[in-house]
């Protein structure tokens, strides 16, 4: 089971039906790291990030207003991204993830942030954190 299953299993028990949002798999090169060597390179990192919505009906009109337009993920992660540098994934992730839950209709979210020049090959480092409102 996945993190972002679990999320889902737990939120559906609470109430009926969900709506999710995301952004997956966005590739960014970002400065980040405490080590000595990744201060001051940029570094390839993959953001997954997912919200969730009480309710799964169709909007009240098809119009972007009458939904959580899912493009404030991506303008947040900008905004983050371009505040500080970051040592950490974990620090990064769970600052992205309070911006995640700050509108009223959001119960719940996920953010996954992943290191993908770490590992020789096709391998991949990172962190996942999940919160339910």
């Amino acid at each position: 089971m996945t993190e972002n299953s679990v999320l889902m299993e737990i939120l559906s028990q609470r109430i009926e039906g969900v709506t999710s949002l995301f952004v997956k798999n966005w590739k960014r090169d970002v400065d980040i790291g405490i080590l000595p060597h990744e201060q001051g390179v940029l570094q390839p990192l993959c953001f997954d990030i997912e919200v969730h919505i009480s309710g799964a009906s169709t909007p009240s009109r098809d119009e972007i207003d009458a939904v959580v337009d899912y493009d404030y993920l991506r303008t947040l992660v900008d905004q983050i991204l371009d505040s500080r540098r970051y040592n950490l994934l974990e620090t990064l992730a769970s600052e992205i993830l309070d911006g995640c839950l700050a509108p009223p209709e959001v119960i719940g979210a996920s953010v996954s942030i992943s290191k993908l020049a770490v590992i020789d090959g096709e391998g991949k480092i990172g962190c996942i954190f999940s919160r339910i409102k």
